[in-house]
């Protein structure tokens, strides 16, 4: 301490009226000035923290275990004396501490020490669980995501709390010295995360085999020749399907990722789970088809990456152009359909008759007129020829052997 300190107080403590007062404020004073009350953390903690997927979709988590917490503390204000040091975790209920110590009086003006305290997840803070969970699914993208097991640091909270009594040189009934407001010290312990992979039968099946393995990875588009989709009642669409096929050594479950993307859409992904079944000797595969359907004439795209094998395999980039006809989607727009095809003028229908061959209208052999009505003017299409004669052998008979429009 300053002899500037020891000096101010004597000459404040010649009031006997003031001197508790003034006592108290210099002892605030100089805690705020001088206080030394440190904890820090001491290296890693020998603790993993485990958090697993209870929806397998993403860590949600954190198991329950202790804590191993490595901290070193530092605590000295030569000379007030060290009244009391308290050492918790943060998330610790109110009035409980890993200790809670008034040192002897003499060793009590400084206090150093490295030490391990034993905490708990049950004392996490909600903000520190939040943040162990959310560094766990920045990994979901990752990888093979939440199929395999990931490792990071999490940050665990201490805090120290230490009061002071300050000097006094008084001698008589006044106080020997005022407490201060006590001081507070806070630090993270960098504590080991394991986010526990979420594992499928595909996993299980690839443990207990470990000769099981990929040998192969697939895809091809399989693509109708017509138009069987009908987006909206002007447009018809051609449709695909992409067919994901993976050789195996033998029977047991595959997973793999599969990434899409239809036009100017983002790109998405799936992860698949599927069996591998017996096809025939010495071969066995599973497959897995997604359906893809546009309202225009689009180009859709696809890949799969198997991760099955600790090294997967990827089939590339394959790709495939779908076709809309039409009004919408790209295509143009076609005629109506019409049950008169031929566009000829249709006649009022009539009851059936006796024809003869040699009229024609198109592709359809019309009624011969009476023969007392008169000569109807020659229609669009029609095909003259001459009169049917009365008598004519079957063989001079004329069959037009094909109808020819002018």
């Amino acid at each position: 301490m300053s002899t500037t300190t020891p000096s101010l107080t004597g000459r404040l403590l010649r009031s006997a009226a003031v001197s508790a007062t003034l006592l108290a404020g210099l002892s605030t004073s100089a805690n705020a000035a001088g206080a030394s009350a440190q904890i820090s953390g001491n290296g890693f903690s020998t603790t993993v923290l485990k958090v697993v997927s209870e929806n397998g979709t993403s860590w949600t988590k954190i198991e329950g275990s202790t804590i191993n917490l490595p901290v070193t503390v530092h605590i000295g204000m030569p000379p007030y004396e060290i009244v009391n040091y308290k050492v918790r975790q943060l998330g610790h209920p109110g009035g409980q501490y890993f200790v809670n110590v008034s040192p002897d009086n003499q060793h009590n003006d400084e206090v150093n020490f490295s030490t391990f305290y034993e905490g708990s997840t049950d004392y996490l803070t909600a903000a520190e669980k939040q943040a162990i969970i959310a560094e766990c699914n920045s990994r979901l993208g990752e990888g093979k995501g939440l199929r395999e097991s990931h490792n990071t640091f999490a940050g665990v909270g201490v805090e120290l709390i230490a009061s002071f009594l300050t000097e006094s040189k008084d001698v008589g009934p006044l106080p020997s010295g005022g407490l201060g407001a006590p001081h507070k010290s806070t630090a993270h312990v960098s504590v080991p995360v394991k986010c526990e992979g979420k594992h499928g039968a595909a996993d299980d099946v690839a443990a207990k085999e470990p000769d099981f393995g990929v040998k192969g990875i697939h895809l091809r588009f399989m693509t109708t020749a017509g138009y069987p989709t009908k987006p909206n009642p002007a447009t018809k669409c051609q449709l695909t399907e992409a067919k994901v096929r993976l050789e195996t050594s033998k029977a047991g479950g595959v997973k793999f990722r599969l990434w899409t993307k239809v036009g100017n859409q983002p790109m998405q992904n799936q992860f698949v789970e599927a069996w591998s079944k017996f096809v025939g000797p010495g071969k066995f595969e599973a497959t897995f088809t997604k359906t893809f359907t546009v309202d225009k004439t689009t180009t859709v795209q696809a890949m799969a990456e198997d991760l099955t094998n600790p090294i997967g395999q990827s089939t590339g980039w394959k790709e495939v152009k779908l076709d809309c006809t039409g009004a919408g989607g790209g295509g143009f727009s076609g005629t109506p359909e019409t049950s008169n095809p031929d566009g000829l003028p249709q006649a009022n229908p009539k009851a059936p008759m006796r024809v003869y061959p040699g009229f024609a209208v198109g592709t359809k052999v019309a009624p011969l007129p009476p023969r007392t009505a008169p000569q109807r003017p020659q229609r669009f299409g029609q095909i003259k020829t001459a009169p049917a004669p009365t008598t004519v052998a079957a063989k001079d008979r004329f069959y037009p052997s094909k109808i020819r429009v002018n």
